[in-house]
């Protein structure tokens, strides 16, 4: 009786643990920073490779061809954007917990508007 009840409880764990998904190369988690910290001066990371993490706010619900990471201190979420068909993030991301690594750039708004900033990575790790 002991023995089964070990064997499903061990089982539960393996069965409800979740593993990252994991798109383009592997995150470099040793320079991580939270969005927040980027979105404090982004002029100063433009065109640099960064490691940031964050909670998904929303993703392309046509191609899954960016998400945004929500950023406590700031009016507008920050874009990860890839090209169409390169990386397809699932909708499933939203709420969740996210790293990229990537280069920022700027992400022209259109006329009257400032531009904003945006990662284009080649790693991304969706995490629970």
């Amino acid at each position: 009786m002991l023995k089964t009840l070990f064997t499903l409880a061990i089982s539960s764990l393996i069965f409800t643990t979740q593993a990252a998904l994991v798109f383009g190369d592997a995150v470099d988690k040793t320079m991580v920073m939270p969005v927040e910290q980027l979105l404090t001066q982004p002029k100063s990371f433009l065109d640099t490779v960064v490691t940031i993490s964050g909670t998904v706010d929303s993703v392309c619900s046509k191609q899954g061809c960016w998400m945004k990471f929500t950023a406590d201190n700031s009016t507008m979420p920050f874009r990860i954007k890839v090209r169409d068909g390169e990386m397809v993030f699932p909708l499933s991301a939203k709420g969740k917990t996210a790293y990229a690594t990537g280069t920022v750039n700027l992400w022209p708004q259109g006329e009257d508007q400032p531009d904003a900033y945006q990662l284009v990575p080649t790693a991304v790790e969706i995490a629970d």
